[in-house]
């Protein structure tokens, strides 16, 4: 909250969607914004049409909030409705950041200004290259918080056999074939998974090798 109010931003929030389920995953916010606005936008599912969050959870760069007036509101009177709300809430303005890390966990950081577009865009772009810098920051030390639904899974600690035994499994390839690649026994190759599976805490290999993507135990090879 310092580091918004000393750049002249007086609102800020921090989600992150923790890929412990491909469905069903898990979010961690740290919420600087009005209680009554958070409340409000549960009960109306804004999250379902909100620009900002379709923005940061596939893109890289930052998304300003005016272009979103701009362009977004213009086209659909429920996201001209969810800005308008927010503004009298004291959201006016303001810069969203989009964050995704090595985990498989995507987040977002957005900062607002309680003025209008005019006098907060100068704010907005004075500020955003170090913002962009501070929200990794941010995000770094969430991560690093025990007990946050993601440690706990990417501390995992998957053997390289598992991992390898894992990869290949991506590939289609059955636990004989495994074994042949690898050059160990086709029951050496099922123990492997089956640990993998109990260290995931999932129900079978293919859910571990879902899981294990999604958390970055496994990758595609350079």
């Amino acid at each position: 909250m310092d580091f918004c109010v000393q750049y002249g931003f007086d609102k800020f929030i921090y989600a992150a969607r923790i890929p412990t389920s491909l469905v069903s995953p898990n979010y961690i916010f740290i919420n600087g914004y009005p209680q009554e606005w958070r409340d409000h936008y549960v009960e109306q599912d804004y999250l379902r049409i909100d620009p900002t969050v379709s923005h940061c959870f596939s893109k890289t760069t930052p998304i300003y909030w005016e272009h979103i007036v701009n362009t977004a509101c213009k086209e659909n009177k429920n996201v001209d409705k969810l800005f308008a709300e927010a503004g009298s809430l004291g959201l006016q303005n303001g810069i969203s950041f989009p964050i995704h890390c090595i985990h498989g966990e995507s987040a977002m950081f957005s900062m607002a200004v309680n003025l209008s577009t005019d006098k907060s865009r100068d704010i907005i772009k004075e500020t955003v290259a170090l913002a962009h810098l501070f929200v990794t920051y941010v995000h770094e030390a969430v991560v690093r918080v025990p007990d946050n639904g993601l440690v706990a899974q990417v501390n995992a600690q998957l053997t390289s056999r598992e991992k390898e035994c894992l990869l290949w499994t991506t590939e289609g390839k059955t636990s004989w074939e495994i074994s042949q690649i690898l050059n160990i026994s086709e029951r050496t190759v099922v123990f492997h998974i089956n640990n993998a599976v109990k260290k995931l805490d999932v129900v079978n290999k293919q859910h571990a090798v879902a899981r294990a993507i999604s958390l970055g135990h496994i990758k595609p090879v350079i």
